[in-house]
């Protein structure tokens, strides 16, 4: 199904630029109505200019988010930006669908949430659709993306952190890395990217390695590895050499912003492939 066919779209979001550009790009790929459920605390109010409904609900709010959509006819739903970590223990206000799916669930990971999650909606017919719909020219290209290039001496501390990096999203930990001369300074945990940049880069103590890769078993539903320029400024704190992304599974919000900025920083980006990264582990 081609983006022109969904002309009623939903929208779950969350904190960020991405909730933004996903509904400004919807509306440029011809989404003539666009039902918003903002998350309290987190999304950003503008939404309200691309909105043609725009529904406010704290974290856990399950029922009403679907009947919400279900009454403004939507079968088709987003899920765009972030929910403060600290959230998942405080602020959040589940309603009795969401308790008993939780009930239900004998492993409690993102994975398995959003996955339960999904299939509530899907009980009334309403289908999550990728993250990265509407967004296809804001994905990450294959190789350097801006004026600065990869010097020789990193390509090794490259390597090094794709392998790393492969094996913490395997193991559900985290999808980014930070390398310097073959020392993992920091990994991805909870805090989220733009923190573990900004440890790895004070330890390292500048001209770090950045490595970004999506899981092997990426569901793009829910998790889409994403750069905007909250990371650029983190990268740019932490005085790193060169990021590295996986193209086309990585957003760069606002594209030709954040290449600029790390123009402007000489701060290197480019994307590898799966195929890359296949090599990296061999």
């Amino acid at each position: 199904m081609s983006n022109s066919t969904y002309e009623r779209v939903g929208l779950i979001a969350g904190r960020g630029r991405y909730p933004l550009l996903t509904a400004e790009s919807a509306r440029k790929h011809g989404v003539k109505y666009l039902s918003v459920v903002g998350i309290r605390g987190d999304a950003d109010s503008s939404l309200e200019r691309y909105a043609d409904q725009l529904t406010w609900l704290y974290p856990g709010q399950l029922d009403s988010a679907i009947k919400t959509f279900k009454e403004a006819q939507i079968e088709h739903v987003i899920l765009a930006g972030q929910i403060k970590p600290e959230r998942l223990f405080t602020g959040i206000r589940p309603d009795f669908r969401t308790l008993k799916l939780l009930a239900m669930l004998k492993l409690k990971n993102a994975g398995s949430i959003f996955s339960a999650v999904a299939a509530e909606f899907e009980k009334d017919q309403i289908t999550i659709l990728p993250a990265t719909t509407f967004l296809g020219e804001h994905l990450a290209d294959d190789g350097v993306m801006g004026k600065i290039k990869l010097k020789e001496k990193h390509l090794a501390d490259v390597a090094y952190g794709k392998r790393i990096c492969n094996e913490i999203a395997r193991l559900d930990i985290g999808q980014s890395v930070v390398v310097k001369d073959g020392t993992v300074l920091a990994v991805e945990g909870f805090e989220g990217t733009d923190e573990a940049i900004i440890r790895g880069g004070k330890l390292g103590r500048g001209r770090v390695i950045v490595v970004k890769l999506a899981k092997p078993q990426q569901d793009t539903r829910f998790d889409v590895p994403c750069i905007g320029i909250r990371t650029v400024d983190s990268l740019i704190t932490a005085r790193a050499a060169a990021l590295v992304v996986q193209a086309r599974k990585t957003l760069l919000l606002d594209k030709e912003l954040v290449i600029e900025a790390l123009n402007d920083a000489k701060i290197a980006i480019a994307g590898v492939t799966l195929e890359d990264c296949a090599r990296s582990n061999s």
